[in-house]
């Protein structure tokens, strides 16, 4: 047991996964019971899913900065990891996430939706769409004009 566990902790490291993410599913062992025949495959129409893009519904602000993860730019609802660079403060759900903000200057760097710039995410408004997914404004006029669109 210990040895699958330090297999998934192996593989989800040589992935570069989060610590937010599940890991994983262990290999099933030689003494399980074998799975029953599956049932042929039917043929199905291929689902449609909505633009990467797409805002999941309205906006509301994220007022603490800190229950955002910054490098998967989600909503955490807690608070998280403070990064310090260069006297600004950014935020990461794990030591991998943490160690991005300190190393990657482009993982702390966002796109304003609205005017295309780049935004400082220490600086930015913040905001959440229903599926906790955040984006970062410029300014509260930026953020206005964007949740007018929607």
């Amino acid at each position: 047991m210990r040895t699958q566990l330090l297999s998934s902790l192996a593989l989800a490291l040589a992935l570069g996964g989060c610590s937010s993410k599940e890991a994983p599913a262990p290999a099933p062992s030689a003494s399980a019971t074998p799975a029953a025949e599956p049932a042929p495959a039917q043929a199905v129409a291929p689902a449609r899913s909505a633009p990467a893009e797409a805002p999941a519904a309205a906006l509301t602000r994220v007022e603490d900065p800190s229950t955002v993860c910054m490098v998967n730019n989600q909503y955490m609802g807690q608070k998280q990891i403070p990064v310090t660079v260069e006297g600004k403060t950014y935020y990461g759900c794990c030591q991998m996430c943490e160690a991005k903000l300190n190393k990657d200057p482009t993982a702390r760097l966002a796109e304003d939706p609205v005017s295309k710039r780049p935004v400082d995410k220490a600086t930015a408004v913040i905001a959440k769409d229903t599926s906790g997914r955040v984006l970062y404004f410029e300014d509260e006029a930026s953020l206005r004009a964007y949740a007018a669109t929607l």
